[in-house]
């Protein structure tokens, strides 16, 4: 199966969305197992955590009444059919079987994104953008969005989020530089959309907007960021991005 992980949460099978059914504990705990494939997860764990206020008697039966679900929902699947256990309990703990193929858009994420680094690294910064776009194009959304609060989620997420982050950051940086301004201003964009104050995204648009000869739109950059960073931190940019603004309102006319 493929699974995304980025947005809402979907299985495919031969690039077809497979249902996932009703019970939302039995989704949880199918979320929890194929994030963390290679880490079994124990029954206490799961009783403790998805139903901290019952008791142990009931927090067993909703337990195994969310498992047999979960199994009930995983033999309907198709692509499933040759595997004839789905779900393993192995002292005390459940993990997926070793039978269960399993790829994921984060896994893949996370390839382009380190041999991305490990090319730029090497001076290859034409293959390592190309590594960073594959990255980037498979983040569709923060991870699990539909599990905002799940403190599990939480740590990924964040990780994630960075990782993206920092890639578009390279991808802004790399084609400025080689003349692409277009593409740099998009992924400018794309990371002010994630962070709003994030200043280096507005001084590479401002340099972006004066090579294009649109000093009024670089200029407006700075006013965006100044005004974004006081609404949410009550601060004032940076002297580096003080200094490029006053470089460029001082510029020829």
């Amino acid at each position: 199966m493929r699974v995304r992980f980025f947005g809402r949460f979907e299985v495919l099978c031969n690039d077809e969305v497979v249902p996932l059914g009703r019970s939302g504990k039995a989704m949880t705990i199918l979320k929890y197992l194929l994030a963390h494939r290679s880490r079994p997860v124990s029954q206490d764990h799961l009783m403790g955590w998805l139903w901290p206020e019952s008791n142990l008697k009931k927090a067993r039966w909703s337990l195994n009444s969310a498992i047999y679900g979960l199994r009930k929902l995983l033999a309907n699947w198709p692509h499933l059919a040759d595997c004839p256990e789905h779900l393993l309990l192995e002292d005390g703990r459940y993990r997926l079987s070793p039978a269960v193929r399993v790829e994921s858009d984060v896994d893949e994420f996370d390839a382009h994104f380190e041999l991305g680094r490990r090319l730029e690294r090497e001076g290859k910064t034409q293959a390592a953008a190309e590594e960073y776009e594959r990255a980037v194009q498979l983040y569709r959304g923060d991870y699990l969005i539909d599990d905002l609060y799940e403190d599990w989620t939480m740590v990924e997420r964040e990780r994630l989020s960075n990782a993206y982050v920092y890639m578009l950051g390279r991808l802004a940086v790399h084609y400025m530089e080689s003349g692409q301004l277009q593409e740099s201003i998009r992924a400018c964009y794309r990371i002010l959309r994630k962070d709003s104050c994030h200043e280096e995204s507005y001084r590479l648009l401002m340099r972006c907007y004066v090579r294009l000869g649109l000093r009024e739109r670089a200029l407006r950059q700075y006013r965006v960021c100044e005004q974004n960073l006081r609404r949410q931190y009550g601060t004032d940019p940076s002297p580096e991005t003080l200094s490029l603004y006053r470089e460029l309102a001082e510029g020829p006319s």
